[in-house]
Order: structure tokens, then C-alpha cells, then sequence
């Protein structure tokens, strides 16, 4: 199963680790568990703790952990739907330090994403 939110953990990652400032900014690590139409999960880990800041699937000790579909998790990426609402809306589960869990927004900025979602 290909995930579409593939593109946006590619697009984080390249960010936080050419924009330094951005991963000090938000240091934090998640634990991000995607969720495609057909029921595959995928796990990212993104640490912005780190250095170099790190976004891949390698269980490490996070601080906040997310669980979201694919399909929402696209349109937050999009800026199509903002987290809080997502999350307010039953559509993002939130494990852990709810203010660091905020800080998601500033990676997840739409208008930061170069990539065409």
C-alpha cells in the first residue's frame, strides 16, 4: 500500500534538516502512526530533538504520540483541515505532552510545504 502522506515525511525531512533553526524551534519528538483506507498502518518517528533532526520509521523514545488516517493526515498537510480540529473532530488521537503536541503545526505548515499535495 503506498501512502499519500509518504510525500509530506519526505518534504519534513528535508526541511528540518536544512532549516536548523525550524527543528530547535519545535524540538520535540513524535511518534506518528498513519493509517491508509485499506487498514496498513505505517509509523514515522520524528525527532526534532536530535542532531541531526531524524524522520524515518526507528522506534526511539518520543514524546508525543499521533494516530491519524492517511486521508486526514493529507488534508492538514494541505491546509485543508488545521490539527486542532482534527483532533477536536475525533480524526487525530494525541498521546502525551499536549503542548509539545501543538508544535506539530509548525512542521506541518502548508505554506512551508514545497512539495505539490
Amino acid at each position: 500500500m503506498t501512502f499519500k502522506s509518504d510525500v509530506v515525511f519526505d518534504e519534513i525531512k528535508e526541511r528540518i534538516n536544512t532549516e536548523k533553526e525550524l527543528a530547535k524551534k519545535v524540538s520535540t519528538a513524535f511518534r506518528i502512526t498513519v493509517t491508509a483506507s485499506d487498514g496498513t498502518v505505517k509509523k514515522w518517528t520524528v525527532d526534532t530533538k536530535s542532531d541531526p533532526a531524524y524522520v524515518g520509521d526507528e522506534d526511539r523514545e518520543v514524546e508525543v504520540e499521533i494516530n491519524i488516517k492517511d486521508e486526514d493526515f493529507m488534508k492538514i498537510a494541505q491546509g485543508k483541515m488545521k490539527p486542532d480540529q482534527a483532533f477536536m473532530q475525533g480524526k487525530m488521537k494525541l498521546k502525551g505532552n499536549i503542548t509539545k503536541a501543538m508544535k506539530l503545526k509548525t512542521i506541518l505548515d502548508p505554506s512551508m510545504l514545497k512539495s505539490k499535495l
